[in-house]
């Protein structure tokens, strides 16, 4: 059987960062502070109002990030390596690394200080199958039903969960989905 909890928006915390707000959707452990750099991982979702913004430099933290608006962001890494992230796009890089950022919109990080994890894209009509895991988080980019079609145990059994865009939710259970709108993937090991 598969569980989703979804999390209030009006609980999350928001911030100020350098280059606009950040939204902090998940910390782990429960006593985590951000602030004072005490975390397991962290995610968030984060503006970028100016046009050109640097990243907060992280040592000891590996990040990734996709951004959510269609413009996407152009980045460099320290100094001379150029990129441009579309949505769809997740850039994996050191929190020691020193990102300059051209472009303004809304992201979308996950922020690992220990564990390992990934952040995964899962376009319109794709499905994937959840892996074990102590933590799995799923944000949906867009207006999406999340169709779950079962697992082992139970093959023949499907049931539906319509999300929002924007909405953050954590599974608990296995089997395989299938999407209709861009969903991003949050696994923590």
């Amino acid at each position: 059987m598969v569980f989703v909890r979804p999390y209030d928006p009006s609980a999350r915390r928001v911030s100020k960062w350098s280059g606009g707000e950040t939204t902090e959707l998940f910390i782990w452990p429960e006593d985590a502070s951000y602030a004072e750099r005490r975390f397991q991982f962290r995610i968030s979702t984060a503006t970028v109002e100016t046009e050109c913004s640097t990243f907060t430099v992280l040592p000891g933290v590996h990040r990734f990030l996709t951004p959510l608006s269609p413009e996407g962001f152009t980045l460099v890494r320290n100094g001379a390596e150029s990129r441009r992230l579309l949505p769809g796009e997740v850039l994996s890089f050191s929190g020691e690394d020193h990102i300059t950022c051209f472009g303004s919109g809304r992201d979308l990080n996950l922020m690992l200080q220990g564990p390992r994890g990934e952040m995964r894209i899962i376009e319109a009509g794709g499905e994937f199958e959840l892996p074990e895991a102590e933590f799995i988080f799923l944000y949906t980019a867009e207006d999406a039903v999340l169709a779950w079609k079962g697992s082992d145990s139970l093959p023949e059994y499907q049931t539906a969960f319509s999300f929002a865009a924007g909405d953050f939710v954590r599974v608990t259970g296995g089997g395989t989905f299938e999407t209709s709108g861009r969903t991003v993937l949050f696994i923590v090991y």
